[in-house]
Order: structure tokens, then C-alpha cells, then sequence
């Protein structure tokens, strides 16, 4: 798999529900904020009342069944009929007409028209009048008014051309009258016309209020309603935000995305080692092998051991990706745990730019791998014994009580070169690390972070294989990426990663959990065994 497919991997519902619970405080935040928002808000609104009318459609055809003349508008669709009507109640003549009916001063129709609404309902023919007001009394007054006065607006509109007509034949029928032929034919004929018309006029289907307005139901404001409703965006915007959060964060927070992202094994989770003590670097597999941080280490070495039982390789070199991810605090607990376990161990620091394992040792001042490459001191004259802390006794110790098991011996960088990145790629290097390599089961490199430097990758090319630290909160997926790239190109086996800086709950069983061997000594002698014991092989 290439670095660019450990960079974009498919996102899974763990993924999704880590997400979450990393951005959790923000998701309850809005999800609390929202709804009590919404709730304020919506209770310091006026109150707003709703009152509704309903006026029933009629479509019989009168004028035809008194002339026997079909009228095409009666059979017309009864949704488009009933949509017109509706239609028709809103021109604003309607609306004056309802404020007048109501007895409703400094009322303007078009406040009537944006404050109301006229529906059909749904499979039957009638309209729904509906007005919302602050006062109920005034809302129910309008509704059934607007009801009314559409009636009497819609009859209106409809017996217009009728009465005209009539009118107009009336007008002649007079005309005749005057001139003396009022017993002709053409006289009989127009008086019959307007004979019927007059009837048609009469007999003019009406659209009537059936349900007038009678209660006022408050509709604004809601602020339970709302509440709920904010609840609900609430938590869609925390999520958003979560998620773009996420999608901005270069950081990274889990073990499964460097894993994703580096392509390796996890070998172990590593607290935060404790402050430093008297201005020394605070050793745990020295100082107190009981701790969290000590048990961690046990537990990486034996990880390592595994992860090199195929791979059979004995010069490690450690790096990471940035400067300040714990990896010379990390590889000089494993040295010490790798010796105790009964391996013969040399620690070499090529940090050459940065070389902290002399001081983690308290070795300042002594040769270092500088001294032999140049040949002014011979290997196992610039090697350090450490005298490891002997174990404590315990009724199963046996034969082996107050014995080290193993040796660990310490090559510091020594005066730092002028080009470090030349340094490590010379031959004269190259000769120290085999010459290590041949007396020792295990050669534990203290290489610099891989993406601030080339040194690690031209020490890479010279050692078996690489252990690489990550550190959560410094190194970010942009890094991982680029650190997977170098890895791919590095020739050495990939044993895994360390995760460092992790906190007391992302450990293995939870925090303060351990075996412990209780000492036989008295207090007084525990501080012999805090002190890091040199001495000049």
C-alpha cells in the first residue's frame, strides 16, 4: 500500500463516531445554546391569535337550466375552480370590504392580506378564511367578515353582465312602449328575455359562510415548539462544525490514523515521562521501574522483539518526524530494557544536531562517535558501561539475586562535526556501527527526526531496520504523510511505531494499573537505586 492510500483511507462509522466524540463539548454546546436561544427569543415575541372561516363553493348552473343553454365554466376542474376562487378573495377590493364589515379602524387591506390566508380544502368545495392578529377577538371578527364579504363580492362579479343585459332590454321594452308597439311580436319576444334574466338574476347561486369565526387560537409564539425545533438545528450545526473542525484539523488524535497514515504496527502507547529531576532527564526504567512509563517500555521491548523475529536485525535505528516527540527519552528506556532483559545493548547518539543522550546519562564531556570516526579513541574505549539497578529480592529471585542481567553501554555523539549530514554518510561511520554490530545483540541508533533533516535517511541505509516515534498533539497528518514517503524510500525493515505523550485513559487498562514487586529494604536505601551509576568500561 503507497503512502497516498494510507493518506486517503475510506472513512468507517468509528471514524465517524471518533470524530464526534473528540469534538463532543462542542456538539453539546450548540445543542444546549440553540434551543435555549430559540426559547428566549420566542417568549419575548407578541402574542399573535388565529381565527378561520370557511365558505362553501357553489357551481350550480341557473342560467342554464332556465335557457337550456349549457355554460362550459360549470364544467370546469373543481381544484381549478376552487384555486380561482381562492384567487379572487385576495384582490384588494375584498379586503377593504371585510375591514368595513368588521368595524375595524386603522386597518389597511394590504396589512389584511399580508396578516390572512385563503386555502380550498382538500376534496370539497369550500375555502378557508384564515386572519392572524394580536387581539383574538379582532381575528375571529375579520375571518368570518372576509368570508362575508367574498360572498357578497363573488355574487357580484357574477350578476354584473346579467343585471346590464337586463337593463338594456328593459331600456327598449320602454322605448316600444313609448312608440305604441307594445302588443307587437318584438315586444312579447323582449319582455320574455328580460323576463328571464330577471329570474336568472334572481335565482343566482350564492357561496355562503358556513362556519364563521368564532375562536381565536394562539399560534405565536411557541416557544416549546421552538425549543424543540432549535434542539434539533442545534445539533446539526455542532455536528457541522465537528466535522469541518475535523476536516481543517491537521492534527492528529488516534492510534488507528497514524497507523493509517504510517502504514506500520502499533508497538506500544508511552505516557508522559515525569519532569526533569535535579536538572537530569528523569530515566523511569532507572528511576523507577515500576512506574506506568517502565511497565510501557517491557511491554515495547517484548512488541519489538516480536516484530524482529523474521527480520533478525540488530542495528536499530529510531527517528521521527519532528523535533520534541520523545524519541531519545524513548529509545534510552528501551536500551535499559532490552539490558535488563539480558541482551547486551549499545546506544549510540547520532543526533548530531540535536544530541540529548549524554545528558539523559549524565555523561557530558565524554568521547563520543565524533572522537572514534576521527580515530582518536578506539570503539570500546569510547563505549560507557551503565550500571543498571540490580533487582530487587524477592522469595523467587533464586541464584540470580543482586545480578544485572544483561550490559548496556552508551556511545554519545561526542564534539558535534561541522556538516552532520556529510558526518553520517562517511565510511569512518559506517565501520563504528558494524564494528558495534558484531559485539552486540542489539545497536539502538538515536537518529534525528526524518523530516527536519537528511541525516536519517543516510544513516537508514547503513542500519537493519527503523523504529519510529509519534508523539499525538506535534506531529500532524501533512507530517505522517511525508514521513511515510521517506520510510517508503528507506531500504531498512519497518518494525512499527511508538506513540508517546499518550494520556493516563488511552493506556491499556486504564491508569495506576500494574504489577509491582514489593522491596524488602528499608526507605532509606530507595534512593540509591534513583541514581543513574556510571562508570568507564
Amino acid at each position: 500500500m503507497s503512502p497516498s492510500d494510507h493518506a486517503h483511507p475510506d472513512l468507517t462509522l468509528a471514524d465517524y463516531l471518533a470524530v464526534v466524540r473528540r469534538h463532543k463539548w462542542v456538539i453539546l454546546i450548540t445543542t444546549i445554546i440553540v434551543p435555549l436561544t430559540a426559547y428566549f427569543v420566542s417568549a419575548q415575541q407578541a402574542k399573535v391569535f388565529s381565527a378561520s372561516s370557511e365558505v362553501l363553493l357553489s357551481r350550480q348552473d341557473i342560467g342554464a337550466a332556465v335557457t337550456g343553454i349549457p355554460n362550459a365554466s360549470s364544467y370546469s376542474d373543481p381544484e381549478r375552480y376552487a384555486t380561482t376562487q381562492a384567487a379572487l378573495a385576495r384582490v384588494p377590493e375584498v379586503a377593504r370590504r371585510a375591514i368595513a364589515r368588521a368595524g375595524v379602524k386603522q386597518k389597511f387591506p394590504y396589512e389584511l392580506l399580508e396578516s390572512s390566508s385563503v386555502s380550498p380544502r382538500d376534496n370539497a368545495d369550500l375555502l378557508r378564511f384564515t386572519v392572524r392578529d394580536g387581539d383574538p377577538e379582532q381575528a375571529a371578527s375579520l375571518a368570518t367578515a372576509y368570508g362575508e364579504a367574498f360572498t357578497a363580492y363573488k355574487l357580484e362579479t357574477e350578476t354584473t353582465n346579467i343585471a346590464r343585459a337586463r337593463k338594456d332590454l328593459e331600456a327598449r321594452l320602454r322605448e316600444l312602449r313609448q312608440q305604441g308597439a307594445a302588443g307587437s311580436d318584438v315586444y312579447r319576444n323582449l319582455l320574455e328575455k328580460a323576463q328571464d334574466l330577471r329570474t336568472i338574476e334572481l335565482l343566482q347561486s350564492r357561496a355562503s359562510v358556513v362556519r364563521p369565526a368564532r375562536v381565536a387560537a394562539q399560534v405565536e409564539p411557541t416557544p416549546r415548539r421552538n425549543a424543540m425545533l432549535g434542539g434539533i438545528l442545534g445539533l446539526v450545526i455542532g455536528l457541522a462544525i465537528a466535522f469541518v473542525w475535523n476536516a481543517v484539523d491537521r492534527r492528529i488524535h488516534s492510534t488507528e490514523e497514524v497507523e493509517r497514515a504510517l502504514g506500520l504496527p502499533l508497538l506500544a502507547r508511552l505516557p508522559r515521562p515525569r519532569r526533569r529531576v535535579r536538572g537530569d532527564e528523569r530515566l523511569a526504567m532507572l528511576d523507577d521501574p515500576s512506574e506506568a512509563i517502565a511497565e510501557a517500555t517491557r511491554r515495547l521491548r517484548t512488541n519489538l522483539e516480536l516484530a524482529n523475529v523474521d527480520k533478525e536485525a540488530k542495528t536499530i535505528m529510531i527517528t521521527s518526524s519532528v523535533p520534541f516527540e520523545g524519541k531519545s527519552t524513548t529509545i534510552a528506556n528501551l536500551a535499559v530494557a532490552l539490558a535488563r532483559s539480558g541482551r547486551t545493548v549499545a546506544l549510540v547518539d547520532l543526533d548530531l544536531r540535536q544530541p540529548a543522550i549524554a545528558d539523559i546519562f549524565n555523561l557530558r564531556g565524554v568521547s563520543g562517535i565524533t572522537d572514534v570516526a576521527l580515530g582518536r579513541i578506539e570503539v570500546e574505549d569510547a563505549l560507557t558501561a551503565i550500571r543498571l539497578p540490580v533487582p530487587l529480592s524477592t522469595p523467587t529471585a533464586g541464584p540470580s539475586v543482586g545480578t544485572a542481567y544483561g550490559r548496556l553501554r552508551i556511545l554519545p555523539a561526542g564534539p558535534l562535526p561541522p556538516s552532520p549530514g556529510e558526518f553520517v554518510g562517511t565510511q569512518a561511520v559506517s565501520r563504528v556501527l558494524q564494528e558495534l554490530r558484531a559485539r552486540h545483540d542489539y545497536v539502538l541508533i538515536d537518529a534525528p527526526p526524518m523530516l527536519a533533516v537528511g541525516d536519517a535517511m543516510t544513516i537508514s541505509t547503513r542500519i537493519d531496520a527503523i523504529l519510529v516515534v509519534v508523539r499525538l498533539g506535534v506531529a500532524n497528518r501533512p507530517m505522517l504523510g511525508d514521513l511515510a514517503r521517506g520510510l517508503e524510500a528507506s531500504p531498512a525493515h519497518k518494525l512499527g511505531f511508538v506513540l508517546t505523550g499518550v494520556d493516563d485513559h488511552e493506556r491499556y487498562g486504564g491508569a495506576g494499573y500494574g504489577y509491582y514487586v514489593k522491596s524488602s529494604r528499608t526507605d532509606d536505601e530507595t534512593p540509591a537505586l534513583r541514581e543513574v551509576k556510571t562508570s568507564r568500561h
